[in-house]
């Protein structure tokens, strides 16, 4: 189970959904800075200088697990364009390595290429287990 304590540091992408009213003023991948499960707010800073934003955990998207995108691979491959596959193994490297910066990198391809998100990232509430009826952003 993951926690507050564990989440901190964490990066992630805001759901793609908000990215027109939010990412021209700062980006749509950051970082938890804080995070409060039982009130389901979460902090979230976009870069140097920026104020950290609160998000719910439905508004936060964050990389799926190694294993499973390479499995999504081995079932998917003949579906898949050789980029798409190529990103998606780049992904499942970079997620396997695990410094910051590589996540952050791989978080960044799943940014520019709208084919993979669905195989490489998943919302936030559902691998904490916060399934709720909210909009995505406070």
């Amino acid at each position: 189970m993951i926690d507050e304590q564990n989440l901190k540091g964490t990066v992630v992408m805001l759901h793609p959904e908000m990215w027109e009213a939010h990412a021209d003023k700062e980006g749509v991948i950051g970082e938890i800075v804080k995070a409060d499960l039982a009130r389901d707010d979460f902090y979230v800073k976009y870069g140097e200088g920026t104020e950290s934003r609160l998000h719910s955990a439905d508004a936060l998207m964050i990389l799926r697990e190694s294993d499973d995108i390479y499995e999504y691979l081995q079932n998917h491959s003949v579906d898949i364009s050789p980029y798409d596959f190529k990103d998606l193994k780049t992904i499942a490297l970079l997620v396997d390595r695990g410094t910051a910066k590589q996540i952050r990198t791989a978080m960044e391809l799943v940014q520019k290429n709208e084919n993979i998100r669905g195989a490489s990232v998943s919302p936030l509430d559902k691998i904490i287990g916060l399934q709720q009826n909210k909009g995505l952003d406070r």
